[in-house]
């Protein structure tokens, strides 16, 4: 609840406890974007007229970061213009609540948005259970592709609108922005625009080895640099959640496969950053064995449970402790495939609420 009437959000604020909600409030609008960031509600209720940030503001700056974007978001204000009303909903408000209101008014607008957020959420773990049991059967190869394009298409709306969001500010906004925060509103553009970046990928490497048409080709390969380039990417991003460290002893180059091993790196640190807590260490290790070359991927998350540890390098396999983080399960499919491609091997250890440790094998093909 981000009102700037004392008297009216601690109202507000028992109505909802004493219906059994878990509620946070702040009096303005910078308040309440920490509180959001911190917190992730399942809904917030802000006012549009308070001091140092109004209510629109306070949405497009929610909208504009890729973890807070979905949550259902109603205005309560005293105005009632329609004007004022269409803007607030234009800028992807859920609903919209005029001053004075019952308690009754209240509760139904918000009973309305979760259950609404339920369905949704629903239909995309439908239609991801879905996929998972048609993969098993050759006659619906196609369906399958239909349905695979389509959640991702469902995926694309979030990176989207957080390039959006973010343009919108820069652009109204950018001469009252200090230099650090046009900064952070470009990562988030560059940060999401690398996440559509990767989901095409994935999207293309999928078809190709559904099609059975993914191809083994090798090169000359500075692995050390490549891996680099990855991790510099992924901290450039990441800066003020996760620190990756990287290590290597390879020197020369090895007849590898640049797009596979590039889908290796990137699908391993995308899940050692989604899934370990902000403040998070993640450490790359490049090794090299007279007959090996060892890339391990260690991070300090939620890790898995030994009950999804099976199936996890099964499409559309996922941990069963991930909870609300998004993913499409595709990820490890993808570097096991890659490893395969190589003649190598992919091992990991995990334990829960420790971390993980990928390790990857590969055949050490040393030129020189």
């Amino acid at each position: 609840m981000i009102e700037d009437e004392n008297t009216l959000r601690e109202e507000v604020c028992e109505w909802l406890m004493l219906e059994g909600y878990e509620v946070l409030d702040a009096q303005d609008g910078v308040a309440g974007i920490e509180l959001a960031y911190k917190h992730r509600p399942d809904l917030i209720i802000c006012d549009i007229a308070m001091p140092r940030m109004n209510g629109h503001n306070v949405l497009l700056e929610l909208q504009s970061h890729p973890e807070t974007v979905t949550i259902p978001f109603i205005f309560v204000t005293a105005r009632s213009d329609t004007e004022d009303i269409r803007h607030g909903m234009s800028l992807g408000a859920d609903d919209y609540i005029t001053k004075p209101f019952t308690r009754l008014q209240l509760l139904e607008s918000i009973t309305s948005r979760l259950e609404k957020k339920a369905q949704i959420e629903e239909n995309f773990n439908q239609k991801v259970d879905y996929l998972a049991s048609a993969l098993d059967e050759e006659r619906t190869k196609q369906l399958l592709k239909s349905r695979m394009v389509s959640m991702f298409a469902h995926d694309f709306r979030n990176p989207l609108t957080v390039i959006m969001s973010s343009a919108n500010i820069l652009q109204n906004y950018s001469d009252k922005m200090t230099k650090e925060r046009r900064s952070a509103k470009l990562q988030q553009v560059v940060g999401a625009v690398s996440r559509l970046i990767q989901m095409l990928d994935e999207m293309l490497l999928i078809a190709e080895m559904e099609g059975g048409h993914l191809q083994f080709n090798s090169e000359q390969l500075d692995l050390t640099v490549l891996v680099k380039d990855i991790v510099d990417n992924f901290q450039f991003i990441y800066w003020k959640t996760h620190t990756i460290d990287l290590t290597s002893n390879l020197n020369g180059k090895y007849l590898l496969d640049a797009r596979l091993v590039g889908q290796i790196i990137d699908n391993l640190l995308s899940n050692a950053t989604k899934y370990s807590p902000q403040g998070g260490k993640v450490i790359v290790s490049l090794t090299e064995a007279p007959d090996a070359i060892q890339i391990v991927v260690k991070d300090e998350g939620l890790g898995i449970p030994e009950s999804s540890q099976v199936m996890l390098f099964e499409a559309f396999q996922r941990g069963a402790n991930v909870g609300q983080i998004k993913g499409t399960g595709l990820g490890l499919a993808i570097v096991k495939q890659a490893v395969d491609m190589h003649g190598g091997h992919i091992s990991f250890i995990s334990e829960v609420n420790i971390g993980t440790t990928f390790t990857i094998t590969l055949p050490n093909s040393k030129l020189g």
